[in-house]
C-alpha cells in the first residue's frame, strides 16, 4: 500500500479545476471513479451534520457494508474519570483514497465507527493525514454543513483481481449536476448508501435480480461443478460441498475462498431438503471461526479434543484411537449434561444493542474454572461483517441418474434481509444460534491427526431471529 502522500496520474476530466466539484456531472464522476478502478459505484447524499467533525452515517451495522474491504475491528475502553463514560465505539479500518481530476490521494486514517447501542456505523477520519482531501466540502468549518452534497465511492480490487483492496471516493457540491442527478435515480434511497444507476436506466430491485438469475437454474438436474477464481472449471465435482459451489458457479461466482457477498448483494446458501415441493427445517452454518482466546491457543488442536471430547473409536487392543468433540461435550445454560467437561457462557452481553465490545463466548473448564476456549466479540464481528446482511437460502436435492451424479435446485427460496451482530448475539443468548462443533482427532500409524469443524449454526426455521426481515418466495411465480 502506498504511503499517505500517494498520488497517481489519471485521465483528465474537462471541468474547471478551481471548482470542479461544483460543476461535475454524473458521467464525469463515473469517469473519475472507474479510471481509479472502481468496480461498482455507490452514493451517500449528505445531510447538514455529515462532515469531518460529526462523521457520516453509513448504515446500521458493519454487515450493511460487506462489499467494502473492512479491516479487523478494535475497541479501546475510555480512560475518562467522569462519572458516566461515553458509550462504546468499535473502530473498523477502511483503506480509502480520495480522487479528483489530478489523481488519487490516500486517506490513511479513514475508519468506520460502529456504535452498537444505536445502532449506527459512521465514516470517520477521512481528512486526517491526507495530502489533498476534499476539505472544502467535508470540513466542519467550511461547507461541511451544506445539505445534499453527494459522496460517491466504489470498491477497487487488488492487482490480481481476486479481492477488494481499497475504496476510492469523491465529493461534489449540492448544486452540481451529479448531485441533482442522484435524487432522481430509481435506485436512490434517502438516508441510505445507494447503488448508482447510470444513463437513466431503472435498475431492477435486488430481489428481482436474484429471482431472475435463479429462475434459469431451478428444477433442472445439473451436473455438479465448480468454477475456480482463475476461471478454470472442474466438472463433475462430487465433494460434499458440491451443491453450494454448483449454485455459485451457475450464477457466475468463482470459488468463494474469500469471505464476502457471493452474487450481487446476496450471500448464497445451498440448503439440503428432502423434497423441493415444501419447506423443511434444516440446520444452517453461519460461519466457522476458530477460538482466539483461552487454554487452547498455542496448543495442538488434538490436545483440546482429547482433553474435552469423548472417545469415539477403539483399536483392537481396546485403546482409544479416535476422539470426537461435539455439542454433547458442552454444558449449556439451562441444560444439564453430566459428562460434559465444559460450561458455555456468554460474557459481557445484556441485549442486542447493549454488550461489552471486549466480551466473548466462553467455554470454561468445569473443574478448574479456566477459560478453555473463547471467541471474542471483536473476532466474531470481523467474520460477521463480511457476509451476512442479505442471504438467500436455496433448497436442493442430490442424487444419481443414468448419466451420473446430479444436483437439483428448487423454487422455494428463503431470503434473510438486514441483520446485525447484536441480533446474532441475542439469538445465541436465546439458544437459537448455537455453537455446534465437530472436531475430531484420529490416531493413524502412531500419529494423531486433527480434523477441525468449529461452526456456529442456526435452524432455518429460526433465521427470523437474526434478520429484521424474512421473505419466503416461490421463484416460479410472476414469470
Amino acid at each position: 500500500m502506498p504511503g499517505a502522500g500517494y498520488r497517481c496520474g489519471m485521465d483528465k476530466v474537462d471541468v474547471t479545476e478551481a471548482a470542479w466539484y461544483d460543476g461535475a456531472d454524473i458521467q464525469q464522476v463515473r469517469g473519475l471513479l472507474e479510471t481509479a478502478g472502481a468496480e461498482s459505484i455507490w452514493v451517500k447524499q449528505l445531510k447538514r451534520n455529515h462532515n469531518s467533525k460529526q462523521q457520516v452515517f453509513f448504515g446500521n451495522d458493519p454487515s450493511d457494508l460487506a462489499f467494502l474491504p473492512l479491516g479487523a475491528p478494535t475497541y479501546t475502553p475510555t480512560q475518562s474519570r467522569k462519572k458516566k463514560a461515553g458509550a462504546p465505539v468499535i473502530q473498523i479500518p477502511l483503506p480509502w483514497r480520495w480522487v479528483d481530476p489530478d489523481g488519487e490521494y490516500e486517506a490513511p486514517n479513514t475508519k468506520l465507527c460502529f456504535y452498537p447501542q444505536y445502532p449506527e456505523v459512521r465514516l470517520s477520519g477521512f481528512l486526517k493525514g491526507c495530502g489533498k482531501p476534499p476539505r472544502e466540502l467535508m470540513g466542519e468549518a467550511m461547507r461541511g454543513h451544506e445539505p445534499d452534497r453527494c459522496l460517491f465511492f466504489g470498491p477497487v480490487k487488488d492487482g490480481n483481481g481476486e479481492k477488494t483492496d481499497h475504496v476510492v471516493g469523491l465529493v461534489v457540491g449540492a448544486a452540481s449536476p451529479a448531485a441533482l442527478y442522484v435524487s432522481g435515480m430509481s435506485s436512490f434511497h434517502e438516508g441510505r448508501v445507494s447503488p448508482v444507476a447510470f444513463d437513466g436506466k431503472a435498475d431492477a430491485d435486488e430481489v428481482s435480480v436474484l429471482e431472475n438469475a435463479l429462475r434459469k437454474i431451478i428444477n433442472r438436474r445439473l451436473v455438479p461443478w465448480r468454477l475456480r477464481n482463475d476461471g478454470s472449471v472442474e466438472r463433475p465435482y462430487t465433494a460434499p460441498n458440491a451443491p453450494g459451489l454448483t449454485l455459485e458457479a451457475e450464477l457466475g461466482v468463482g470459488e468463494n475462498a474469500i469471505p464476502g457477498p457471493d452474487f450481487d448483494v446476496w450471500e448464497l446458501k445451498a440448503i439440503k431438503q428432502k423434497s423441493l415441493e415444501r419447506r423443511n427445517n434444516h440446520r444452517v452454518t453461519l460461519f466457522t471461526p476458530q477460538p482466539d482466546m483461552g487454554w487452547t491457543i498455542g496448543r495442538p488442536q488434538v490436545d483440546f479434543v482429547k482433553k474435552y471430547g469423548h472417545v469415539s473409536g477403539m483399536d483392537e487392543s481396546g485403546k482409544p484411537d479416535e476422539y470426537y468433540f461435539t455439542s454433547g461435550d458442552i454444558n449449556r445454560p439451562g441444560k444439564s449434561t453430566p459428562n460434559a467437561r465444559l460450561d458455555l457462557r456468554l460474557v459481557g452481553f445484556t441485549d442486542a444493542t447493549n454488550f461489552d465490545p471486549n466480551g466473548f463466548i466462553a467455554l470454561y473448564d468445569r473443574e478448574s474454572g479456566e477459560l478453555a476456549a473463547g471467541w471474542s466479540y471483536l473476532k466474531l464481528l470481523e467474520h460477521w461483517q463480511r457476509k451476512h446482511n442479505r442471504a438467500a437460502y436455496v433448497p436442493y436435492t442430490r442424487g444419481k441418474d443414468g448419466t451420473g451424479d446430479f444436483v437439483e435446485f428448487g423454487p422455494l427460496v428463503t431470503l434473510g434481509i438486514s441483520t446485525s451482530f447484536g441480533l446474532f448475539l441475542q439469538a445465541f443468548n436465546e439458544g437459537k444460534a448455537v455453537y455446534d462443533p465437530g472436531d475430531k482427532a484420529t490416531l493413524s500409524k502412531g500419529n494423531w491427526t486433527p480434523h477441525s469443524r468449529s461452526q456456529f449454526r442456526i435452524n432455518l426455521n429460526d433465521i427470523h431471529a437474526i434478520y429484521r426481515e424474512v421473505q419466503e418466495i416461490d421463484i416460479r411465480n410472476d414469470e
